[in-house]
């Protein structure tokens, strides 16, 4: 594939059709020419150095694509800031980025009533230039900046755009956060690029199952909760889902029985993807028809994934995912040694996913800094929770590393739900090996996830 030489905003808006609705949201509706129009008013009102970080907290909808449309227009750096943040978090991330300025509703207020800059310039040189820095996910540990360029953004839109199912004109439901690099990718500019309809609105249970007969949604992107979401939820017998044809699910893996519940309920095929804030995200998609819904399906195009032993540091059928392309990340901003790390020889991305290849097709296992040794035996936290989550009364649950009398590593279920130990004990130890079976249940009232769904395990390692 060949990428052009032009920024994220350029790509998105310079052959869009014009009068095309863009976006629905709460925080109302454009068209293409509209939305550019309102980008570049905002943009000549922002008194920003080229190169400035300047933070984006906003809820999907229109005002979220001004504002990181605008700070790139005129040469800035978006780093997002989700709407769940606490102000500990925003201010260790504004640290962290240098940001210089957090755009969040009362100040873009302030910045519309600001008189216009009388000579703006769009200081955009090359595709190397720095456009955005999300944080990493924090699953095991403090989040790190990633930085994106420009190409990084422009050929992961692109190359998405070559295989996800979503055609001109078609109707995308974008609940998950735009201040998540798969929201943001995936679910805003992927199909803006694609000239689709982005409908953008506030969460709740009842307005996300509804929206797809409200606004004829053809394309809905979701993670796990959504999943179970729709796999449970007794609204979804009566509301027509007929414009729906693919479900796509990013972030963490899908368990297969749920992906099943959801096609049959839902009407409409489920896929999987997967991809990381480090490859802008998107690495591998299902796009075949035949694919199973448990793979995580084959490499986007201009792409190159390889599996390693983490043991030999040779190619294997099951081993860390290795990842290569222009997708990939320039490095953590300030932190050498963990982009040294990261990036390996010759540009390679080391993922921190166990996967199994077979073929063209890629299987998730778990992360490796997640997996437990239990009697010299791998137990994958995964598998364990895609059976745990099955059984009647749970609601949620993680399975997390625990230590056994004798020193040795086992595992242990933290449940969301109404269900007894035992049940979960031998459920689990009718469809596993001895060695992982669950040794320890807790109860609590939620499972800590990230912003697209993850689970934080390192919030329930000690509890």
């Amino acid at each position: 594939m060949d990428f052009p030489n032009v920024s994220l905003t350029r790509l998105l808006f310079d052959a869009a059709p014009p009068e095309r609705t863009a976006i629905v949201s709460a925080s109302g509706t454009r068209s293409y020419r509209e939305l550019f129009q309102d980008i570049r008013q905002l943009a000549a009102r922002l008194d920003i150095s080229p190169g400035a970080v300047v933070g984006v907290q906003l809820p999907n909808g229109v005002d979220f694509v001004i504002a990181f449309h605008a700070v790139l227009s005129v040469g800035g750096v978006v780093t997002p800031v989700p709407m769940s943040a606490t102000e500990t978090d925003v201010a260790y991330q504004v640290k962290k980025t240098g940001a210089v300025m957090v755009i969040t509703a009362s100040e873009l207020t302030r910045l519309r009533a600001r008189p216009p800059i009388v000579q703006m310039s769009v200081t955009f040189e090359q595709a190397t230039d720095l456009a955005c820095l999300p944080m990493s996910s924090g699953t095991t540990g403090l989040p790190k900046a990633v930085m994106l360029t420009h190409r990084n953004l422009v050929a992961n839109t692109m190359q998405f755009a070559q295989v996800v199912p979503v055609s001109p004109g078609e109707r995308c439901l974008s609940v998950l956060p735009f201040s998540h690099i798969y929201g943001l990718t995936a679910l805003l500019h992927t199909p803006l690029y694609l000239g689709a309809t982005v409908i953008a609105q506030p969460f709740t249970a009842e307005s996300f199952i509804q929206a797809h007969e409200q606004h004829d949604i053809n394309v809905t992107f979701i993670a796990p909760p959504l999943a179970t979401l729709l796999a449970r939820h007794p609204l979804v017998d009566t509301t027509d889902f007929s414009s729906l044809h693919t479900i796509i699910n990013g972030a963490a893996a899908l368990p297969t029985a749920t992906g099943a519940i959801v096609e049959k309920r839902a009407g409409a095929r489920v896929i999987q993807g997967y991809g990381m804030t480090e490859a802008a995200p998107v690495t591998h998609l299902a796009q075949h028809g035949d694919t199973p819904m448990s793979s995580i399906g084959s490499v986007l195009p201009a792409t190159e994934a390889k599996v390693v032993d983490p043991d030999t540091g040779m190619e294997s059928g099951r081993g860390e995912l290795w990842v290569r392309g222009p997708q990939v990340m320039a490095g953590y901003l300030s932190d050498v040694a963990a982009t040294t790390a990261t990036l390996v020889d010759g540009g390679w991305l080391r993922t921190g996913d166990i996967v199994i290849r077979d073929g063209e097709d890629f299987f998730v296992v778990d992360r490796l800094k997640d997996i437990i040794k239990s009697h010299g035996i791998q137990v994958s936290p995964q598998k364990l929770e895609n059976i745990i989550v099955t059984i009647p009364g749970v609601v949620d649950c993680a399975v997390v590393r625990g230590f056994g009398a004798d020193g040795e590593e086992q595992p242990v279920a933290v449940i969301v739900g109404d269900v007894a130990e035992a049940t979960v004990m031998d459920a689990v130890a009718a469809q596993v090996t001895p060695a992982e079976r669950i040794r320890q249940v807790r109860f609590t009232d939620s499972i800590p996830r990230s912003a697209s769904g993850k689970i934080l395990r390192r919030l329930l390692q000690d509890g």
